[in-house]
């Protein structure tokens, strides 16, 4: 009996050392759950949310940045690539990022741990960005001219149902649909060698900050805060790439010193 529950304490260290790619699915997973519940759970003031999105418009006009209903009305005029759009607006961020990650780890395995690094801690800014300033999203300022096309051409409800319970509506800064498409499109083009791909990589978020904007899930400044958050990820892993070194050898030395003997004389 104990042979037998030495085996059974063992495989799944085993399994994972057999199949190393099974560790990052872990990984990805428990980022995934946490980043989701943790949406969920901390759903912030409704009204301080409308408040925050209010602040926003008023710096994107400010700015000269206030695009969104130009871009929603064109995209109204063309219902069809509407519900494409809010179709790809619900998916497209489930598949391509798994792929793209899927491809870093089988064709740039030196460089997967770094990105991998950079966009959790790009995902752990961005939840923290969510519990301290909740931002109703474009779609809920009905009477700013918005239009919710998710619910109004698809008939997509993201606050009733199996959505609501993974979803926060208050969360629209960052957009980390479109901070995902910022990392995917410049680190593919970076590693990417033919110009075709290269342009490809680039496009996809251009795509996604037109999906975005134009179904009224996020507003410009949303995909910008996106953006910076993911290039904070990336410096962060950065720093911490060169900090570790130079602090481990005297965190070793301090937690591996002998212990002072005792006094076995008196």
């Amino acid at each position: 009996m104990p042979l037998t529950a030495s085996r059974g304490s063992g495989w799944i260290p085993r399994t994972l050392r057999r199949h190393p790619w099974l560790n990052e699915w872990l990984i990805f997973l428990a980022a995934l759950v946490v980043y989701q519940g943790s949406r969920a759970i901390v759903i912030g003031n409704t009204t301080l949310a409308f408040t925050n999105a209010d602040g926003i418009i008023n710096w994107e006009k400010t700015s000269g940045l206030f695009v969104e209903l130009s871009i929603q009305q064109w995209l109204l005029n063309h219902l069809v690539l509407t519900k494409l759009l809010n179709d790809f607006y619900m998916t497209g961020h489930w598949v391509v990022t798994p792929l793209f990650f899927i491809w870093l780890y089988r064709r740039r395995r030196t460089l997967y741990p770094y990105i991998r690094n950079a966009f959790l801690v790009a995902n752990a800014i961005a939840l923290t960005i969510y519990i301290v300033f909740p931002v109703a999203p474009p779609r809920m300022l009905t009477s700013n001219g918005f239009v919710d096309t998710l619910g109004g051409v698809s008939q997509i409800n993201l606050h009733g149902g199996m959505f609501s319970r993974w979803f926060n509506a208050e969360a629209a800064i960052p957009s980390m649909h479109f901070g995902y498409s910022f990392m995917i499109g410049v680190v593919g083009a970076l590693l990417v060698r033919h110009w075709a791909l290269r342009l490809l990589a680039l496009s996809y978020p251009v795509l996604v900050f037109i999906t975005i904007t134009g179904t009224a899930n996020h507003y410009v400044a949303d995909s910008l805060a996106g953006a910076l958050v993911m290039a904070a990820g990336f410096v962060g892993v950065q720093l911490w790439m060169v900090v570790w070194p130079r602090i481990q050898p005297s965190l070793r030395a301090r937690f591996s010193r002998d212990p002072v003997p005792l006094d076995r004389s008196a």
